[in-house]
């Protein structure tokens, strides 16, 4: 088939831009009508360039293929979400964390906090829904503004998104890299660590600002009491959680691993909060919603199947539009200048990083700043034998990362409405969103000249060698 014109290209990704802006902005829409706009697009571009209706189905089939595990992963933690909300377990970690927050060092204890519970729920929105609608009225108690209180529940929020075993956009990133997701975990926490460190330390002086606020003691107990009233709390429902890491820990499988977790998450609820089995299924597919005051409500209800519907359909729609992208080349053909002119391993790896930051500045989405750059650029990095976990943690420190601080970007958009806080307000705070694409970078410029081929399946960064060109 022949090639694309570049005009067409353009046309094609305008009307996708465009139709993602108005849909979310004008209409509020789901985004998935977004997506639907650009592959008509796509489509009627294929088939003026001679492409059959055939292969362009078949293009849009082999992108959603990618995805199906993914699919699979994110509707089994909207149901676990949705049990361990039901059962207590949510309620229980946000009960005894309450006891880990120290008034001097509130910022430094709400973004440590915030990881710990981001890093077990797995997901940005769950977290800042759970515990930080919970601290967002700590810090207004404290008299400390808002949006220093948002913007540190963001950074570790999305540390969740990048980082959590169980989180949907981690495995979605292991499999368009084509990646282990159990060697992912550990390879990540090079850069994490460094950027969490970096965390601490800003929020500690950040916090210093604060430390003559009075302690607002009050609100704890009233939250604990709260608590207590709706839920059964007590130290065993802490053990699902647990038992989810040790799972992921012997490195079973995700599906594997989800499927036990809301098979206990289920048992739990039955035998401390006395639901029914009925009551356990709705739970897991329509959500936990309890009879309690509205304003406490938004903090111990949610989940299930039925609330994560339009992020299924964002994900299907999107991987879809990227499999018709691929066939018919269209990211490729716009970029090519570019690309031409990149010869160097170093070179791919920082064009990776803007890429994928201009990807979630203009198509306003998160999960987009993963699947165009790998669309584009995987086989790139087979070409140039470079390890694909560097590709998925460049992704992750960069696009994943700063989609939390575009103020036009759903991801930013989805904590702001929940907190209360404008985005703008919020993103000088955000510091973690900031420092892991500029420590990305500086990883790239400094610390790349490690060995970059694979041996034997598997892929080595430990011997130190010159970084050559292909």
């Amino acid at each position: 088939m022949k090639r694309i014109p570049y005009i067409q290209c353009v046309v094609v990704i305008s009307v996708l831009s465009i139709s993602l802006i108005i849909n979310i902005f004008v209409l509020n829409n789901p985004l998935y009508y977004g997506f639907i706009f650009g592959m008509a697009a796509a489509f009627i571009v294929g088939i003026i360039n001679g492409y059959d209706a055939k292969a362009l189905i078949s293009y849009a089939y082999s992108g959603f293929k990618k995805s199906a595990k993914v699919l699979i992963m994110l509707s089994m933690i909207a149901m676990l979400i949705g049990l361990w909300k039901a059962g207590g377990i949510i309620s229980a970690m946000l009960y005894y964390s309450f006891g880990l927050i120290n008034r001097k060092f509130f910022l430094v204890s709400s973004f440590i906090i915030s990881s710990i519970i981001g890093m077990i729920m797995g997901t940005s929105s769950g977290t800042v829904s759970t515990v930080g609608i919970v601290l967002i009225g700590l810090g207004s108690a404290m008299n400390i503004p808002l949006p220093v209180v948002a913007g540190t529940v963001v950074s570790a929020a999305f540390l969740a998104d990048r980082s959590a075993p169980i989180s949907s956009v981690f495995n979605l990133v292991a499999t368009m890299t084509e990646t282990d997701p159990h060697e992912n975990f550990r390879y990540f926490m090079r850069t994490l660590l460094v950027g969490v460190v970096l965390s601490c330390i800003f929020y500690y002086f950040l916090g210093l600002r604060y430390t003559d606020m009075s302690y607002a003691s009050v609100y704890f107990e009233d939250y604990k009491i709260l608590l207590n009233q709706y839920v059964n709390i007590t130290p065993w429902l802490l053990i699902p959680p647990i038992i989810l890491f040790v799972l992921y820990a012997f490195k079973l499988a995700s599906v594997y691993i989800m499927g036990i977790s809301v098979f206990i998450g289920a048992v739990f609820s039955i035998l401390y909060q006395k639901i029914s089995v009925i009551e356990a299924i709705q739970a897991a597919i329509m959500g936990y919603h309890p009879d309690m005051p509205s304003e406490y409500s938004m903090v111990l209800a949610g989940g299930g199947l039925i609330s994560f519907k339009n992020m299924l359909l964002v994900l299907i729609f999107a991987t879809s539009l990227n499999g018709i992208f691929e066939g018919i080349r269209i990211v490729e053909t716009l970029l090519e200048p570019i690309l031409r002119r990149i010869r160097t391993q170093r070179g791919l790896m920082l064009f990776t990083i803007g890429f994928s930051i201009i990807s979630a500045l203009f198509m306003c989405n998160q999960v987009i700043s993963i699947i165009i750059p790998t669309g584009l650029l995987l086989n790139r990095y087979k070409d140039k034998n470079i390890d694909r976990k560097i590709f998925a943690r460049l992704l992750s420190d960069s696009g994943v990362m700063a989609c939390s601080i575009i103020p036009w970007n759903v991801a930013a958009l989805t904590p702001a409405a929940i907190m209360g806080v404008d985005v703008v307000s919020f993103m000088p705070y955000a510091f973690l969103s900031y420092v892991m694409p500029i420590i990305a970078v500086l990883n790239v410029m400094f610390f790349s000249n490690l060995n970059l081929r694979e041996k034997r399946g598997r892929i080595s960064e430990d011997t130190c060698c010159e970084v050559k060109s292909k």
